[in-house]
């Protein structure tokens, strides 16, 4: 009886794994099917009246970068405007204020907004520097972000549709070959911007707006029912709720933006667990408006998938906790033997996965002995690193799904320098407990794994137990750079 139930809850939970891997699959063949559709533009006979937003909280070492960037903008001065959505308790607001006083000197037309409190975090921010907004176009830019001078001219001519309501351009890295962390994340990070991003685009599908380094046109804001809190993922529930209601968005993978990548293994742990969290809510709030809409089936189902991808963790984590179990089970029963054939797929599913991740680097280097290189070495990283977050992530997701509120908590940013981080809690150690016995555990199991010389289970669990260690090792790094 509880061999049989560690064997259906172990399928149970892996077919989730599988039929995510189907959707990626999915996704790749709708990108390199759609990947030469041309992108509407238009030219611009004016330029309108556009407004850049910088939501600001704490960003004392990466401010003044991005408003030197932003002075850069080749863009008539007559024509926008700068809002400084500052909710700082830190000297950050007096390095604005300094050089709010410079940009105003040599004539820009830019304001320092101030807030009594934080209320609604960055939605709020932005939702309150939208009453003072005089652009019809909103750009907005997070403070690690250096948007290039001609960032404002090169995305306006794609709005060349009254409906279209967000353009949305390619993250790049400042710093993506820093270390094994800033080499996981770009890896990601281009895969969702080189094959998702562009694959739902062209395709007629749903995307979203990523936060950051993007124009949305002001009425399409007001229209989709401004931004709101009540999710930690605003821009992705902005970006669906605005798509339902009929507007179209563009993405753009000829601009890039590019921005510093966390080096700090808690600095990505708070900023995963946000968006995770976030993408859960988001789900919450929206599948059933979205599948209630007049959409076609394409869109519910890939939006569907967009808005669940999250909930993979905590499918990846329970199937490995529970494979240790079966290993145990399939190699003391032999009757359990023939339902393991379906090993295999485990195989069939990192096979999706390292192509997804080769077609993403092939379609950026456009070399194929360089992409094969790349994907060598990126790949093995992006997974062990993947499966490291797994738990953290979980967590994230069991609290969106419980429906409880935490804050919106800032990613922090360090403009690229090695040392002493000045934001690690001295608690660090602590929120590490769980991957330690997750690591030990694993360790068993691999243990096993040699006992049984089952080399199936062995390879599954040495992974996890990778991906642990990984984590743990990120977090002892930190620390004693202290």
């Amino acid at each position: 009886m509880v061999e049989n139930g560690v064997v259906f809850f172990y399928y149970f939970f892996f077919l989730f794994i599988v039929f995510f891997s189907i959707g990626q699959l999915a996704l790749l063949i709708v990108f390199l099917f759609n990947r030469n559709e041309e992108i509407p533009r238009t030219k611009l006979v004016e330029l309108p009246k556009l407004t850049v937003q910088l939501p600001i909280f704490n960003e004392r070492y990466v401010i003044k970068r991005l408003l030197d960037s932003v002075e850069k903008l080749n863009y008539p001065k007559d024509r926008f405007e700068i809002q400084i959505l500052d909710d700082s308790n830190d000297d950050t607001t007096a390095i604005i204020e300094k050089k709010v006083d410079e940009l105003k000197n040599i004539g820009f037309n830019i304001q320092h907004i101030r807030r009594s409190n934080r209320e609604g975090y960055k939605a709020g921010a932005l939702e309150n520097g939208l009453n003072f907004a005089s652009g019809e176009y909103i750009a907005l830019f997070d403070a690690d972000f250096i948007p290039h001078p001609d960032f404002l001219i090169d995305t306006l001519p794609y709005f060349s549709d009254k409906k279209i309501g967000m353009v949305q351009t390619r993250w790049g890295h400042l710093n993506p070959t820093q270390s094994f962390l800033t080499r996981a994340q770009s890896t990601g990070l281009n895969n969702h911007f080189i094959i998702d991003q562009e694959g739902r685009y062209k395709s007629g599908c749903f995307i979203n707006f990523n936060g950051t380094a993007g124009i949305w046109k002001k009425e399409c804001i007001t229209d989709a029912g401004g931004w709101q809190s009540d999710t930690l993922t605003e821009d992705l529930d902005l970006s669906y709720r605005a798509q339902i209601r009929g507007w179209k968005f563009v993405y753009c993978p000829e601009i890039v933006t590019p921005a510093e990548l966390p080096d700090r293994i808690s600095a990505v742990r708070t900023q995963q667990f946000r968006w995770t969290k976030g993408g859960v809510e988001t789900s919450k709030k929206l599948l059933p408006k979205l599948w209630k809409a007049e959409l076609s089936l394409t869109v519910k189902l890939f939006g569907s998938f967009h808005l669940l991808n999250n909930y993979i963790y905590a499918f990846i984590l329970l199937s490995g906790l529970i494979s240790v179990p079966l290993m145990i089970v399939k190699n003391i029963s032999p009757e359990f033997n023939q339902l393991f054939n379906w090993n295999k797929i485990v195989f069939a599913v990192i096979l999706i996965n390292f192509t997804y991740c080769f077609t993403a680097i092939l379609a950026d280097k456009k070399k194929i002995i360089l992409a094969l290189l790349e994907v060598l070495i990126l790949f093995p990283i992006a997974m062990i690193f993947s499966l490291g977050m797994t738990f953290h992530n979980t967590k994230a997701i069991f609290q969106g799904i419980s429906g409880k509120k935490t804050a919106f908590i800032r990613t922090p940013k360090l403009m690229v320098v090695s040392g002493k981080n000045p934001y690690l809690s001295s608690e660090i150690y602590k929120t590490f407990i769980p991957e330690f016995l997750l690591f030990i555990y694993f360790l068993l199991a691999v243990s096993f794994g040699i006992y049984f010389q089952d080399i199936g289970f062995l390879i599954y669990h040495s992974l996890m137990l990778l991906g642990f260690g990984y984590i743990l090792w990120s977090a002892w790094l930190e620390r004693s750079a202290e």
